[in-house]
């Protein structure tokens, strides 16, 4: 088993804790939730890792992601879906930042070190195998050389699917910022005995809401950040074929607008897949000063991006054949 703390496969002893028994990981000797431990066939571990530089929403997705999963009404359109937290530190993460941006405030920014994970059991998402997420965040100074990626990142080289978090509007030369992320990343995990090819990239542009200006000449992909309602969710189907066309649209501004021909054709060449996404975890939110709530828009796509390509083979390659996607 995948000790979500250290990361090490192992094989969990048990002691006698002070609640009753406790599984230990004999690499870290930390404390593994019971339902982890326990229901790990039925719920394997999904690593989430987001990379990204300092203030470009790393931090801030994660917290809108959890307030959605946790605040908006998802259950309406998947009637059989949950998501629960498995330790106090996962459940202090999730309903904190909730609460916090249900009140109109940012969570503070990660600092640099390895961060201890958030756990995340999920069910019945559609079209989706159940599973716990992993989601590890820190400082975007880890991802600014190589080294510091191999001292506080060492996650990333467990992640089946890595997401880039890039807010363009705070990039000063998004090709050489974009290909610098992407070429710093690809030497870190190699140095920590990863191999990117056997990863897929997803790219999530963030503060989408403040690109309305330059989305103007790519009308759809205009209205598609507009019109991000979770409502969408009670089609599943539909949703999955609108995210995987919506991809090649986002490719195509990434080139038109931003020169990134060459970040995407050397993403291309060392990883498994590259998809796109663009999202607004705030949705036009004034930063934190406490006088609104957020309106998220397309926050659950990355997710569904990690979901979807953390299943096995053959299960995508039945699902490109179902939604006609060919990707």
């Amino acid at each position: 088993m995948l000790c979500p703390f250290c990361l090490a496969e192992v094989t969990f002893g048990q002691t006698q804790g002070r609640s009753g028994p406790a599984h230990v990981c004999p690499a870290c000797q930390e404390y593994v939730p019971a339902l982890y431990v326990g229901e790990y066939r039925k719920f394997p571990p999904v690593v989430m890792s987001a990379v990204g530089y300092r203030q470009h929403g790393k931090t801030v997705y994660f917290a809108s992601l959890f307030y959605t999963l946790k605040r908006l009404k998802v259950a309406t359109h998947w009637p059989k879906f949950l998501a629960m937290g498995l330790n106090e530190d996962s459940l202090d993460t999730v309903y904190g930042n909730a609460a916090l941006l249900e009140g109109g405030r940012l969570p503070h920014s990660t600092p640099k070190n390895f961060p201890r994970p958030t756990l995340l059991r999920l069910a019945g998402v559609p079209k989706q195998r159940d599973g716990t997420l992993v989601c590890y965040d820190t400082g975007g100074e880890c991802f600014e050389q190589p080294e510091a990626l191999v001292q506080y990142a060492t996650f990333v080289k467990r992640a089946r699917t890595v997401l880039f978090l890039v807010s363009v509007p705070d990039l000063a030369d998004p090709a050489r910022e974009l290909y610098k992320l992407l070429n710093t990343y690809v030497l870190g995990v190699a140095r920590l005995g990863g191999d990117t090819k056997a990863q897929h990239l997803v790219v999530v542009f963030t503060k989408a809401d403040r690109l309305a200006d330059r989305l103007k000449p790519y009308g759809e992909l205009g209205l598609y950040q507009e019109h991000g309602s979770i409502a969408r969710l009670a089609d599943p189907a539909d949703y999955l074929a609108q995210m995987h066309r919506m991809s090649g649209r986002i490719q195509e501004f990434a080139l038109g607008e931003l020169h990134a021909d060459h970040f995407l054709e050397t993403a291309r060449a060392n990883f498994a897949s590259v998809s796109c996404s663009m999202i607004s975890a705030l949705g036009g939110m004034s930063a934190g000063d406490g006088t609104g709530k957020p309106v998220p828009r397309r926050i659950l796509d990355p997710l569904l991006w990690v979901l979807d390509r953390s299943l096995p083979q053959w299960h995508r390659e039945w699902k490109k054949l179902l939604l006609g996607t060919g990707r």
